[in-house]
């Protein structure tokens, strides 16, 4: 029998429950003799913690399973882990316990459990979440034997391919594309069948603008495995990033197929919400927001296609939603904005529009907006204020702004304001 994998558990002190349930569902697999776990209540009285965790454990092991949660994200101890697991280039599998921004952090870059994104806390049913976690890492383990155990020697080979990729997703981590083109490389030279490689690749060229090197690299994920979903969503936001609209919601629609979720969901009504086919963007994100009800991206692009629909309140109503969700977007605040202002409401829109400059202070469009919107209260001092700083920033609506201005000055004229 094949030797067991070492799996480390990385996790919050708070999310302690959480691990032992974890490890309750990992049991059949540790009977089976397929893995070990440690984690750091094995550590005995008179052992050093931190050597035991930081030199010992985690460096030695095949598997860090990181459970997340906001816990874990803003815990010290699981960040150093994470940290030595990558620089030692040990598989990461993030398992979603909890809700929390981990999207924004460096995990999102990894595949994990549940395979749908949903926190298991969010699962009607919690064990259909858990079990959803125990069939991917069995499928991974399983994956791992086969790539270590060929049938015709050539081991080496597989391991210093499997090494490649690793090396890969930590260059794509880190930022250093081109490193992780050529680790990429590396891997499917060593081992041309696997698709994981040309999905990952695929990923940084299209990062790089490099729109048709990445389509070719999904059409070869693709046609190793025509039911990967990820790879169809992943062509389809390529295309989407070309301008080939149609070929998008061709992909987009194939991923939804295989496997329904709020990601694909989003980008096809983002799609079709630039082709101006807005009932059908609106439907999509309604698809997003019901397999997904937290997720701002969803709601935030609904209330675009609505106010690009001449819905003003209900484009209002999804703007605040996402700012109930992600409060620190200068972008949401601007378009809920130019809402309110639509709709009349101009002290609100001003309001709106300083909340997003406060966000972000280099935002020229916030301020012509609000230099027109106090122009419309006849605030001509704070409008010329606004419209000096837009200018110096460079918008580009300027020179309309400029005309409001002196059609504003002409109207007073013929009034006898002058």
């Amino acid at each position: 029998m094949n030797k067991p994998l070492k799996v480390f558990i990385t996790y919050s002190r708070k999310d302690r429950e959480a691990k032992h349930r974890l490890i309750r569902s990992l049991a059949v697999m540790k009977r089976q003799g397929l893995i070990e776990i440690w984690h750091d209540e094995k550590i005995l009285g008179g052992d050093r913690w931190q050597e035991e965790i930081f030199s010992i454990h985690v460096p030695t092991s095949d598997l860090l399973l990181y459970l997340v949660s906001a816990e874990s994200l803003a815990s010290e101890n699981c960040y150093k882990e994470l940290e030595i697991a990558l620089k030692k280039g040990i598989r990461v599998i993030p398992i979603i316990f909890a809700d929390c921004d981990w999207k924004n952090d460096q995990l999102r870059d990894f595949q994990g459990f549940p395979d749908n994104g949903l926190p298991i806390t969010k699962w009607n049913n919690e064990s259909e979440g858990w079990q959803n976690v125990v069939d991917g890492i069995r499928k991974t383990i399983s994956k791992l034997e086969s790539q270590a155990n060929p049938s015709f020697g050539g081991a080496e080979k597989d391991l210093q391919a499997e090494l490649a990729f690793e090396r890969g997703n930590i260059r794509l981590l880190r930022e250093e594309l081109d490193e992780a083109i050529e680790a990429y490389s590396q891997s499917i030279d060593l081992m041309p069948q696997v698709a994981s490689s040309y999905n990952n690749r695929g990923v940084v060229y299209w990062r790089k603008g490099d729109f048709d090197l990445a389509i070719t690299d999904f059409d070869k994920v693709i046609e190793l495995d025509s039911d990967d979903a990820k790879a169809c969503t992943n062509r389809g936001v390529v295309y989407s990033s070309k301008g080939d609209h149609d070929e998008a919601i061709v992909d987009l629609t194939k991923a939804i197929e295989l496997t329904p979720n709020a990601f694909s969901y989003t980008n096809r009504g983002t799609i079709y919400g630039m082709k101006g086919e807005y009932d059908f963007a609106i439907k999509d994100f309604g698809m997003a927001i019901e397999l997904q009800p937290d997720y701002a991206n969803a709601y935030y692009n609904r209330g675009l296609a609505y106010f690009n629909r001449g819905e003003v309140n209900l484009a209002i109503a999804d703007y605040t939603k996402t700012i109930e969700l992600t409060p620190d977007s200068a972008e949401v605040y601007y378009n809920r904005g130019l809402a309110y202002s639509k709709k009349g409401e101009v002290e609100l829109a001003i309001k709106d529009y300083t909340k997003a400059i406060e966000l972000k202070p280099d935002y020229a469009d916030a301020y012509y907006s609000r230099g027109g919107a106090f122009l419309r209260l006849g605030e001509r001092e704070k409008a010329e204020a606004d419209l000096a700083t837009a200018r110096n920033m460079g918008a580009d609506a300027i020179t309309a702004l400029d005309k409001i201005l002196q059609d504003h000055d002409r109207a007073w004229k013929v009034l006898g304001n002058s």
